[in-house]
């Protein structure tokens, strides 16, 4: 099992696998190579798969080349007793993110790679509102409208508004 502090970035293989027409990884492991940015901890990284995979994906990737440590960087501590934790709207804010993403990549797989990354680089809800837009007219190309208003209702009650 890997150190749920470790956090590990992109390669120059990992980056060219991402921004190259070639697609070599299996879904999966791209979604979460878009995910891997030097900054999230292992731990940060695996609610957005199934239980107990990660590890075995980011060995993976790992063994692959496409990703490599980020010099040992840890995850944030918990805040200490009188310390504030993060606010709700930050919480909220990047959790939906995560289902945004998670919902995008179920619903288009390797289609909705370039939108699964404008998602993770937004920084705030009305950029990131400005992206799912893109994302809905995007699932409606594919998928229907129907399916694109299911997610918009589902991700906008998750960002709260």
């Amino acid at each position: 099992m890997l150190d749920e502090t470790l956090v590990f970035h992109k390669t120059a293989l990992g980056a060219g696998e991402i921004g190259g027409a070639n697609r070599t990884l299996a879904a999966k492991l791209r979604r979460a190579l878009i995910l891997v940015d030097g900054a999230k901890s292992v731990a940060q990284l695996a609610p957005m798969f199934r239980e107990g995979e990660i590890d075995a994906i980011l060995e993976e990737l790992q063994a692959a080349g496409y990703i490599s440590l980020a010099g040992g960087e840890v995850a944030p501590s918990a805040p200490a007793a009188g310390e504030t934790a993060p606010s709700s709207g930050v919480q909220r804010f990047e959790s939906a993110k995560r289902a945004a993403m998670r919902e995008v990549m179920d619903r288009l797989g390797p289609n909705g790679d370039s939108i699964a990354v404008k998602i993770e680089r937004t920084g705030s809800p009305s950029e990131l509102r400005s992206v799912l837009n893109e994302a809905e007219r995007l699932l409606s190309a594919y998928l229907g409208e129907a399916a694109a208003r299911a997610f918009a209702q589902k991700i906008g009650r998750d960002l709260g508004g």
